[in-house]
């Protein structure tokens, strides 16, 4: 059985705003093992980036702040390691994978340049070595004329291949861990397919562990082997992705199953689950769901839920589950 490779155990991060405190990432606990996808899913602002940032220690401060939990990694706290420990981690064995190419690769530099910068940071090899490796890896992504490409620059290539690009630079090194960030959201579909195999053969070929952020059950579906649901800050449902596609609990869990378009539906509108995600400043010591929820009970508004056990693989934040609720 595989081990675990990546533990977060009750993160808070929070930011220090001028209107007050948003607590982003609010006990957060989850574990991601060798080899394994694990989907973290839930609406735009639920935590789900920051979470992995927190694990990279990339979070800008201020306003953002780590302020209390553990991240262990390989047997290390990362939230108490030195820069210089985290540099060493990160791009190496712990690469990203962000939203957005075109933002995130430098425009003055090459993609020759930018995969060839952790290679040479990392691994202590020459520019010659880091070129041929950077042209084998843009190869291994599915690029076409790689030796072409490594000299191109960001501007000079298509979403999709700058998509690629931006693997290859986060597959360079041979990480354990792959964090993706919406990796595909930016892309239409066929790429988008395209991506997500990509992402699929990676994973068998260098047993690399992902940890993929998305808001897209189809993607869900397809790549995960575990799903994490978050909301306003917290895990609210965790199983295996079958057990929880087949058996969702947590009320908001079958709000977004239920708002997912089927082929043979015949309806004219798409479920949507009722009322807004509330305000993450100020966040009541209540149910944070209960105002959109339409199974709330009385005790939904008094107090706050924490992950129970429900079988062996499931867990899920919710009073109606507790039991002597």
């Amino acid at each position: 059985m595989a081990k675990d490779l990546v533990e977060f155990k009750n993160l808070k991060t929070y930011f220090y705003t001028e209107a007050g405190v948003v607590k982003a990432v609010n006990d957060v606990s989850f574990k991601i093992k060798e080899g394994e996808t694990v989907c973290i899913v839930g609406e735009s602002g639920c935590g789900k980036s920051v979470t992995a940032m927190s694990l990279l220690r990339l979070i800008p401060n201020p306003p953002g702040k780590i302020i209390s939990g553990e991240i262990i990694y390989d047997g290390k706290d990362m939230i108490k390691l030195s820069e210089d420990e985290i540099r060493k981690i990160r791009g190496n064995e712990i690469s990203i994978i962000f939203q957005e190419p075109m933002t995130s690769l430098n425009p003055v530099f090459t993609i020759g340049n930018q995969i060839s910068e952790s290679l040479i940071l990392h691994r202590k090899i020459s520019k010659e070595e880091a070129r041929k490796i950077a042209v084998d890896t843009l190869k291994m992504v599915g690029i076409p004329r790689p030796e072409q490409i490594v000299d191109a620059y960001p501007h000079e290539l298509s979403g999709g291949m700058r998509q690629r690009a931006m693997i290859a630079m986060a597959i360079s090194c041979n990480p354990k861990l792959l964090l993706a960030d919406e990796p595909t959201t930016a892309l239409d579909v066929t790429i988008q397919a395209q991506i997500l195999d990509l992402m699929r053969d990676l994973k068998e070929k260098l047993g690399t562990a992902i940890m993929l952020i998305t808001h897209d059950l189809g993607v869900v579906a397809e790549m995960a082997d575990y799903v994490v649901v978050m909301y306003a800050g917290k895990v609210i449902e965790e199983a295996p992705v079958l057990e929880l596609f087949k058996n969702p609990l947590h009320p908001y869990t079958v709000g977004l199953l239920k708002s997912k378009p089927k082929i043979n539906d015949k309806i004219d509108r798409l479920y949507s689950i009722p009322g807004q995600v509330p305000n993450p400043i100020g966040m009541p010591e209540n149910c944070y769901f209960c105002e959109r929820c339409e199974k709330r009970i009385d005790k939904c508004t008094k107090d706050q839920p924490h992950l129970i056990q429900v079988n062996e693989v499931h867990r899920v934040a919710c009073w109606l589950y507790e039991e002597g609720k």
